[in-house]
């Protein structure tokens, strides 16, 4: 038994030295493409309330480390303003952007040019109007069973009116609103229940088989199904064993983006990319600044998104809104 584990321990160490043996340094730079490396990646995201901005960074060779996109300086950079003419946007070192003096307004076509010697990038996006939150109603049930005995599930109905006669995308988010010295909890939102949300699975699963909008942060949809109709989403909130004791508040934020078709399509197309959930987290304004990767690109002689949204918010507390936990 002893002369076995020697020799098993012994061929493990040989194994290890071949290994160690033959590794070598690989020489990447013969996959180098100049032309792509100085290829520029532009990304604004506009909106009615903030001046128009744009990022123009390089992409990385996928080998080389980075934290960070440096911005590209030096840009002639012009956005398209009421009435046709072109503004010449300067440089920002604080913020690393371009910078126009222009707030864009719903319904207006917004146009950007980026030239850099020979190379020239552009894009064009319009603001969408904003849709209103009409209504929303919370009711809850609890304590039940789904992952221990005193669980809360609380189903939100959202209503909103979809423009008709023309396509609409959107964006839904809702998200704890409590403030950082009250003692509140947030639970895990479910966008799988409603119609809306089925068509978007419809659209990623071309790419990804199984996929599910089963994420926390938020999805986008289409009024593909639902144009013109006055309609109510239906979205679940699952909170996992709340000290109903203390807990006096349950403040949520809900977020309805009215988005670009450009916008929707990138977000789309990030989604269809299996990247994980965490690239949907926080301010929808991230998900202009992933690399350009087989990813959605309205860009024309560059890679990156033009994209626009307009914002309705509606603030509630669900547990008001239920007259307490014992309401439920």
């Amino acid at each position: 038994m002893n002369r076995f584990k020697f020799s098993f321990t012994l061929s493990s160490y040989l194994f290890l030295f071949s290994m160690v043996s033959c590794e070598q340094e690989l020489n990447l730079d013969k996959y180098r493409n100049p032309d792509v490396e100085k290829m520029l990646v532009v990304n604004s995201i506009l909106n009615p309330d903030s001046l128009i901005s744009i990022s123009v960074t390089h992409p990385f060779f996928f080998s080389t480390p980075h934290v960070k996109f440096d911005p590209v300086t030096g840009l002639d950079v012009k956005a398209s303003i009421q009435d046709g003419d072109w503004e010449t946007m300067a440089f920002d070192d604080k913020s690393g952007l371009y910078l126009s003096s222009h707030t864009p307004q719903p319904g207006e076509v917004v146009g950007i040019r980026i030239e850099n010697n020979e190379k020239v990038a552009c894009a064009y996006d319009t603001i969408p109007y904003k849709v209103d939150i009409q209504n929303i109603e919370v009711s809850g049930e609890g304590p039940i069973h789904i992952y221990w005995d005193n669980d809360y599930r609380f189903t939100y109905k959202i209503t909103f009116q979809d423009t008709p006669s023309k396509e609409n995308f959107y964006f839904l988010t809702i998200e704890d609103d409590s403030l950082p010295w009250e003692f509140s909890m947030m639970g895990q939102p479910d966008y799988t229940y409603d119609y809306v949300f089925k068509v978007l699975a419809d659209m990623v699963n071309k790419d990804i088989n199984g996929w599910k909008p089963e994420g926390v942060f938020g999805y986008p949809f289409c009024d593909k199904g639902i144009d013109g109709q006055r309609y109510t989403i239906t979205v679940k909130e699952v909170l996992q064993s709340p000290f109903v004791d203390y807990i006096e508040k349950l403040p949520r934020k809900v977020n309805l983006y009215s988005i670009s078709r450009s916008y929707f399509e990138y977000i789309v197309s990030v989604l269809s990319m299996d990247y994980e959930e965490s690239a949907l987290k926080g301010n929808l304004l991230s998900l202009g600044l992933l690399e350009p990767e087989k990813i959605y690109s309205n860009i024309e002689g560059g890679a990156g998104i033009m994209g626009s949204y307009n914002l309705s918010t509606v603030k509630i507390d669900i547990l008001k809104e239920m007259g307490g936990w014992q309401a439920n």
